[in-house]
């Protein structure tokens, strides 16, 4: 074979296509469309309203074909939620399953944006529930001692639902000025404009693919609580994995934000979908037009896989890399962090510092029967609750640490008749107010008798 110059001229062909790649652009253009959509879902609805600054990249024309079969279809541009978990109202306890992208990246990405105070509280805690178990007269495995749930506590200053605009998002910007440089050295060395036309016309394509009202629309386009003189609606929410998971973050709601509740939901009203099918379609084919238009070139394509392999690592960096919520609109504060060895005591609490967020989360960690005591428990912290709401509308809120606290998991009362005393429960009340901020009386009903403050200043939930 080497006689008749064969392998010569394989040698001479692969060296031509080292220096200069033919087809291979053509075929990388069809790669990648899923990370394309996640880049996209991750920078829209940005401080900038209609700017998306992803870069083009090879992967654009599958893209831009899946969509526009999304559009006709399912009528969908966002990917879907990439953890699966549910969101809960943390004063009914209605829990829905998440479709939002937004919460489930969120999750997701906890480990990324929680600070490093909540790493620590668990520590702390373990090392003191592995100390309890050393100084006990069975101790077990150390392997098998933990922290059973972390409860983490935010306040939402804001949920504008429009991006506030990190380094990800600009450096998108960044990245198109870089390819745009690539393409001009061609031009500059050799007049060939083709490359700059080629990145130019794929750039324009990728940022009208990005700036479709509809990814508004699907990310963020929800009611927001009303606010006014006469009405200041608000919504405490759990988000969570579910029955088996480490962590639930309580999102306490900000006054006139996003319904996170509504967010979570499947569906949501769309304003121009027709529109976003004849957008879809006219970029499916532009971009088939381009994939026409490049094929086959074969001068200087090293530029042009140059910045085509620099937008698809933009691309790919965007679509995994952790955010902080405030990227996404959502501005967090936390606020405490919860953690104990059993789950039953992390949503007593839950329960104690927030009336009905532990309650809230029963259903989904202990969805079967319920001890007696437990069950004494949690109808007092129903009546603890309302008669919180009832006191609140008067006197305001005062330091929760000092008032109503929840019964003990196990009775502190002895044994009677070789049986449990749950008798410190009230099977009434919870507990009354005598008329000072800080003057609140934490004995049981059953034990107050007579004693108690005026009724002006009492209530008694049955």
């Amino acid at each position: 074979m080497a006689g008749d110059g064969s392998f010569e001229g394989t040698a001479a062909w692969l060296r031509g296509q080292w220096s200069n790649p033919g087809d291979i652009f053509t075929i990388l253009l069809l790669i990648g469309g899923d990370i394309v959509q996640t880049a996209i879902a991750q920078l829209c609805a940005g401080p900038v309203p209609g700017l998306t600054p992803v870069s083009f990249s090879f992967g654009w024309v599958t893209y831009a074909v899946s969509a526009m079969l999304s559009a006709v279809g399912n009528n969908r541009l966002m990917p879907s939620p990439e953890v699966d978990c549910i969101i809960i109202n943390a004063k009914s306890g209605f829990a829905r399953t998440n479709y939002s992208w937004i919460l489930s990246r969120m999750l997701r990405d906890f480990d990324h944006w929680r600070p490093a105070l909540c790493d620590r509280l668990e520590q702390e805690k373990l090392n003191e529930l592995r100390e309890i178990n050393r100084s006990s007269a069975k101790p077990r495995d150390e392997d098998e001692i933990r922290v059973a749930l972390r409860v983490s506590v935010w306040e939402c200053n804001s949920a504008t639902g429009r991006g506030s605009g990190d380094v990800i998002y600009w450096i998108g910007l960044f990245v198109t000025a870089v390819q745009f440089g690539i393409a001009a050295i061609p031009w500059g060395l050799y007049g060939e404009w083709y490359t700059f036309f080629v990145i130019g016309a794929g750039t324009a394509l990728a940022y009208a693919g990005g700036a479709l009202p509809q990814w508004w629309d699907e990310k963020v386009g929800i009611r927001k609580l009303k606010y006014t003189d006469t009405t200041k609606e608000r919504k405490d929410v759990f988000l969570t994995e579910g029955n088996g998971s480490h962590d639930a973050i309580l999102i306490l709601g900000c006054e006139g934000g996003l319904d996170l509740e509504a967010l979570a939901a499947s569906q949501r009203e769309l304003r121009s979908p027709w529109t976003t099918r004849v957008l879809s379609f006219t970029l499916a084919i532009c971009w088939i037009a381009l994939l026409i238009s490049v094929s086959g070139w074969e001068q200087h394509t090293w530029y042009v896989l140059a910045a085509g392999m620099l937008g698809l690592v933009h691309n790919v960096i965007v679509a995994g890399v952790p955010r902080q919520p405030q990227a996404f609109g959502i501005d967090l504060v936390h606020r405490e962090t919860i953690v104990e060895g059993k789950v039953m005591q992390v949503l007593r609490l839950v329960e104690e510092s927030h009336p009905r967020a532990g309650a809230a989360l029963l259903e989904i960690f202990f969805p079967g029967k319920l001890f007696p005591r437990e069950q004494l428990m949690w109808e007092y912290a129903e009546r603890r609750a309302e008669a919180w709401k009832e006191n609140s509308k008067k006197v305001g809120h005062v330091a929760r640490t000092e008032a109503w606290p929840m019964p003990p998991l196990q009775s502190p009362l002895p044994k009677k008749d070789g049986k449990k005393d749950d008798s410190d429960i009230p099977e009434s009340g919870p507990y009354t107010y005598d008329g000072g901020p800080s003057n609140w009386d934490s004995r049981p009903q059953a034990v107050l008798g007579a004693s108690r403050p005026s009724k002006d200043h009492v209530v008694t939930v049955e």
